[in-house]
């Protein structure tokens, strides 16, 4: 299987090609507000180093949030305008699945995951994960001290928790505080291409294409404070 992977919705674009069984070419660059101006040259470069033209790829992957709105909608729009000129499926990936998957199972055995991400004003866009990265709740966007209340039904004070992403700084004291027992991922902060790439390939492109790929936003945009309309992050 051949995949281009591509990630857009934080603060930093990566893209990555799968052959084989593995990753052959990736790129990651601070992107700020900058995805729209670097993600389709790091594409290019990418599939350039990794010598594979687009007729020869399978399908595309991309995450479909949540994250920076316009991050989300970026990363959304150039996947599925990829796939859409090369007539390629195209697959999605939540970020926080991505991130729960990024930790190697050295780190996780033992452990519930909690994937965050900052989502700015004392919130993260959350969810927890099973050690083998299966779900064990939905995802949300809530502020971090409702997190002890949100965890207590999934497993009891005292359970090892890994966390992965932005906002498992803002989240460990709050956690450690009410009982559980944390631990921070050495694993980078953002969601990775090369692990979206991972797990479609794990699961299977003809599985993952047959279901449409909207972004995951999980709350409204905020309010802008002139004109009351929704502003973009």
């Amino acid at each position: 299987m051949r995949l281009l992977a591509l990630d857009a919705t934080t603060t930093t674009c990566s893209v990555a090609c799968w052959s084989a069984g593995t990753v052959v070419a990736s790129q990651t660059e601070i992107a700020g507000r900058r995805q729209a101006e670097i993600l389709m040259p790091m594409v290019k470069s990418v599939m350039k180093e990794a010598a594979i033209e687009f007729k020869l790829l399978d399908g595309i992957g991309v995450t479909q949030g949540p994250g920076s709105f316009t991050g989300v909608r970026i990363g959304l729009a150039t996947a599925r305008g990829l796939a859409l000129a090369t007539g390629l499926p195209l697959a999605g990936v939540t970020t926080l699945q991505t991130l729960a998957a990024a930790p190697p199972l050295a780190e996780r055995q033992g452990h519930m995951i909690f994937a965050a991400l900052d989502a700015r004003r004392e919130q993260v866009y959350g969810q927890f994960f099973a050690a083998d990265g299966v779900p064990a709740a939905a995802p949300f966007a809530a502020n971090v001290e409702s997190l002890p209340r949100r965890l207590s039904p999934i497993c009891a004070p005292g359970t090892p928790l890994l966390l992965v992403g932005s906002g498992s700084p803002m989240a460990a004291p709050i956690l450690d505080a009410a009982g559980w027992k944390c631990h921070i991922s050495d694993c980078p902060s953002y969601p990775q291409a090369v692990i979206v790439a991972t797990i479609i390939a794990a699961r299977g492109l003809s599985k993952s294409a047959v279901t449409s790929v909207p972004p995951i936003y999980l709350r409204e945009p905020g309010v802008g404070p002139v004109n009351h309309r929704p502003a973009d992050m």
